[in-house]
């Protein structure tokens, strides 16, 4: 625990860029946040103006302009900005994230059977829904207290095309699932393959480590699956993994390392709990 505190209080370590560095982030991160709700409130505009405009030119009109027009500024207006405070970040901070992740959990270790990718999605069928688009970010793999694990932001999108033939077709994109993936390499292998979805089966073996777990994420647990000596958990969450959270203000830099090195540390308080579960790991506590 000191180690944790003396860690997030020695990170002010300010460049000479980082005052420009601060400045640009801070005006993209406005851009975004201000073409965000512009076209969230003018897609609404456009929704409101469908079920309560009776004149059917006008009604186009506004419909076209306000609801397209919202979509524009979400997807690629916001869109462009969001690429604009990646791109820097990883140009200019990505260094000082790469430090850190491997300080915490050594460098990536890329064995096969522990990968996160859209096949083992499906393979394993931890989450159900319909979905097309498998986004992975942040995937690492590397060790923690003995535990091998891996671990990977994950989004899952169901696409389709609405429309029709008079007016064209548009793809379309519903999020059916956001949140961390994360796999294990436990120190017993499984009696048989265990397979089970938390909303609708009682495990007692581990409903103990669900619930701190869930606590500890701030989210839920969905599926696990434990195989041979390889245990799978799909949890929906808004914690990202070796990420910084989005409500954190970008032009304040020292601000953006605590809050990466944080979801650093509670990848370790989440790993922790694992290793208390008996049934995954005899003998570690």
């Amino acid at each position: 625990m000191e180690r944790n505190r003396a860690i997030l209080h020695t990170i002010s370590t300010e460049t000479p860029g980082d005052a420009e560095l601060s400045r640009q982030l801070g005006r993209y991160q406005k851009q975004a946040r201000t073409w965000l709700r512009v076209g969230l409130i003018s897609i609404a505009g456009g929704v409101i103006s469908f079920f309560t405009v009776h004149h059917t030119a006008l009604k186009a009109i506004l419909v076209t302009v306000l609801f397209f027009g919202g979509i524009c500024c979400v997807l690629f207006l916001n869109g462009s900005a969001q690429k604009k405070i990646k791109r820097l970040m990883q140009e200019q901070m990505g260094m000082f994230f790469q430090a850190e992740l491997e300080k915490a959990f050594g460098p990536d270790l890329h064995t096969p059977e522990m990968h996160i990718d859209q096949p083992l999605m499906k393979e394993l069928c931890l989450l159900d829904g319909q979905w097309e688009e498998c986004e992975i970010k942040n995937l690492h793999e590397g060790c923690h207290c003995g535990i091998y694990f891996s671990a990977a932001n994950v989004r899952l999108n169901h696409v389709y095309e609405r429309g029709n033939v008079r007016d064209g077709l548009g793809t379309w994109r519903d999020m059916v699932f956001k949140g961390l993936v994360l796999r294990c390499r436990t120190s017993d292998t499984a009696p048989y393959p265990i397979f089970a979805d938390t909303r609708m089966e009682n495990n007692p073996q581990f409903m103990e480590m669900i619930n701190a777990f869930e606590q500890s994420v701030e989210g839920r647990i969905l599926k696990f699956h434990w195989k041979g000596n390889i245990f799978s958990l799909a949890i929906e969450t808004d914690y990202g993994f070796a990420a910084v959270a989005s409500d954190v203000d970008l032009s304040d830099l020292d601000a953006v390392r605590r809050s990466y090195i944080a979801s650093l540390l509670e990848m370790g308080r989440a790993l922790d709990l694992l290793l208390k579960n008996t049934a995954l790991f005899a003998g570690s506590e």
